[in-house]
């Protein structure tokens, strides 16, 4: 799935920079590690104002940084070259699971992640070729059931193309928005329960503004990357690319009836 953004920190916040994180931490609960990309010769030291996040630092340099829950479980583990995200970054839940393990390459996704379940298998991966791809996330509802729940399109590591996320019968939709080089360029919709468009909806932005469905029409006339507005596409079910459609599950009868339990 989407990481979050990285809070960076220079040699200019060394002054604040608190005592090295005790072994402990990393080693009171039993939970599963994948091959760190971290060396072990790092050393962990708090950074001060920022609960639980930590940086490793070998020969004074930051090469990588891990966060903490309240409990001392890693719930993120993150290697860094030049300021960048660069090898597997990994996270846990709180009680230890892992959940991901996504390999960046100077600062962009890159290659084979993978998502594990509860049980700790693999239950969906995703490719990326230096930042380019779709970001593909599973909601598992029970073991040997995790259908898609998110998709993200990506070019060059920013949001590009379209975003949605699906319903459980992996044919619909909750939300969708599409994304032109990291900014909002299209058309957002949002459907309730019953399937119908929520109030307010659809919207419209033009490069990350928000204009009226008027000024959208307009623009669209002449701007190619903006996706043209159809009436169909009010309702939620959708047609997605061939390579989505390869990892979507098709739910039993009896899978939907247990869903709506």
């Amino acid at each position: 799935m989407i990481a979050g953004a990285v809070i960076r920190f220079d040699e200019t916040d060394a002054p604040n920079i608190a005592p090295p994180v005790e072994k402990r931490n990393s080693e009171r609960f039993p939970l599963k590690r994948p091959k760190s990309d971290i060396p072990q010769s790092a050393v962990e030291i708090r950074v001060e104002g920022y609960d639980g996040l930590t940086e490793c630092m070998v020969d004074h340099h930051v090469i990588g940084r891990r966060v903490y829950n309240e409990a001392g479980r890693i719930v993120r583990e993150t290697p860094l070259k030049n300021g960048k995200r660069h090898g597997r970054e990994i996270e846990w839940d709180d009680d230890g699971t892992l959940l991901s393990v996504e390999p960046y390459f100077e600062g962009r996704i890159h290659s084979l992640a993978k998502q594990y379940g509860r049980s700790g298998k693999v239950i969906g991966t995703y490719r990326f070729v230096h930042g380019t791809g779709y970001d593909i996330w599973r909601w598992e509802w029970w073991e040997g059931f995790a259908p898609v729940s998110e998709v993200h399109s990506m070019k060059d590591g920013v949001p590009h193309g379209y975003e949605w996320w699906l319903d459980s019968d992996q044919r619909s939709l909750d939300h969708e928005r599409h994304w032109h080089e990291g900014k909002f360029h299209g058309i957002e919709r949002r459907w309730n329960y019953r399937r119908k468009l929520n109030r307010g909806y659809p919207k419209y932005w033009i490069l990350g503004e928000a204009v009226t469905k008027r000024q959208y029409l307009e623009a669209a006339k002449s701007d190619r990357t903006l996706p043209r507005f159809r009436a169909k596409d009010n309702s939620p079910r959708r047609q997605f690319p061939p390579v989505i459609q390869r990892v979507l599950l098709r739910p039993t009868a009896a899978q939907l009836k247990k869903l709506n339990e």
